[in-house]
């Protein structure tokens, strides 16, 4: 008797409409927490990169892990907000000086002093061997930095603007990002057992696909510190160049706003140069712009995902385009995105192979004979 296949039974019904009223749900849920989600991938990255400090201290408190996400969080809290609030309020304030005294200065008069230093540094000769007339090339040159340094004040002040709303969105979200890394402390096995738990997937490949996530993250913000460490080398040697005082204090400085990545090394030596232009020091001014620009605040972007693809054993070129790829797309947030997503990809394409494309090993006479005529085995 041949049973005909009924797609519209009862239990089809009920299994799509479950389907559909779960991604329902899930879609709103995301739509309400979408405002939150870099707040949550932050506390995320410090909650992975400091959880065995928190397990060291839920032991020493005899298990009571409450009291251990509570002290850690406060630690962090503190650690992120002090140099953070110290260094966004000073560069507002210096970015605020700096307006005032460039808006008194005349910088087509700044422009013919610096034609003049550069004309009296024996480049006259150079310039009439190639057939260029100097008095053309100090007009250029006039015109070039006129219009170049008569930007700055207005650059300058809407950078100010910038900083102060700055400085109240990084204390808010400073805040949540506190109270979700408590959570994240206190609860975050319970979580994460759970969400595992919902890969469709055997016990071995959840452990690697959660290896992978939180071996990224690692060597992110391993990355992120080695990157920082040398950016602020980097800036100090310059400082010392360019003959600025307290050139180690300004490297470390310059180390510590790296490492935060929505301040970043920029923040030290952009001051610097216009301090040095205010101080009729032009050509050491754009001097250290330059370095700044071309050396201390481009090093990341070639070293980080040397350090990253070492440790993750991922090509570096694939990693460089994934990290300028995901600060495009997802902001400065994409410097974690854009690891984490390739290697959760790579280690989904790993399971992939083994499981779907991997052909099983035939089968030899020894495979196919009974267990009891293979005889004892031998030491």
């Amino acid at each position: 008797m041949r049973s005909s296949f009924n797609l519209f039974n009862r239990e089809n019904i009920f299994a799509a409409a479950f389907i559909a009223i779960l991604i329902t749900l899930l879609w709103l849920v995301f739509s309400i927490l979408k405002p939150f989600w870099q707040v949550f991938m932050w506390a995320l990255i410090l909650a992975l990169t400091c959880y065995p400090v928190f397990t060291r201290l839920k032991v020493l408190f005899r298990g009571r892990g409450g009291l251990a996400a509570l002290l850690l969080t406060l630690v962090i809290f503190i650690a992120l907000a002090l140099p953070g609030s110290f260094i966004l309020l000073n560069l507002g304030q210096e970015a605020k000086d700096a307006y005032t005294a460039l808006s008194k200065i005349s910088f087509s008069d700044k422009g013919l002093v610096l034609a003049q230093k550069i004309r009296s540094s024996g480049l006259q000769p150079f310039l009439e061997r190639w057939g260029i007339e100097p008095e053309h090339a100090e007009a250029l040159l006039l015109e070039g930095i006129a219009s170049g340094l008569r930007d700055i004040p207005r650059v300058i002040a809407e950078g100010v603007s910038a900083i102060f709303k700055n400085l109240a969105l990084f204390g808010l979200q400073l805040l949540f990002v506190v109270v979700a890394l408590f959570f994240f402390f206190r609860d975050g096995s319970r979580y994460a057992n759970f969400l595992v738990g919902l890969l469709p997937l055997e016990r071995p490949h959840q452990e690697r696909v959660v290896g992978a996530f939180s071996k990224t993250v690692n060597a992110v913000v391993r990355g992120m510190l080695v990157t920082a460490f040398l950016q602020g080398v980097f800036a100090g040697a310059g400082f010392a160049i360019v003959g600025l005082p307290v050139p180690i204090l300004l490297g470390l400085l310059t180390s510590i706003t790296a490492f935060i990545p929505f301040i970043g090394a920029g923040a030290v030596w952009v001051p610097a140069s216009i301090y040095l232009i205010v101080q009729e020091e032009l050509l050491r001014g754009v001097g250290l712009a330059l370095y700044g620009f071309l050396v201390v605040s481009s090093i990341d972007n070639f070293l980080r995902p040397l350090i990253i693809g070492e440790s993750i054993k991922m090509p570096v070129f694939i990693l460089f385009f994934t990290i300028l790829g995901g600060l495009r797309v997802y902001g400065i947030s994409g410097i974690f995105l854009g690891p984490i997503i390739l290697s959760l990809v790579m280690a989904f394409l790993t399971i992939y192979r083994e499981i779907y494309l991997s052909t099983p090993p035939e089968k030899t006479e020894h495979d196919l004979a009974p267990a009891e005529s293979l005889g004892p085995v031998q030491d």
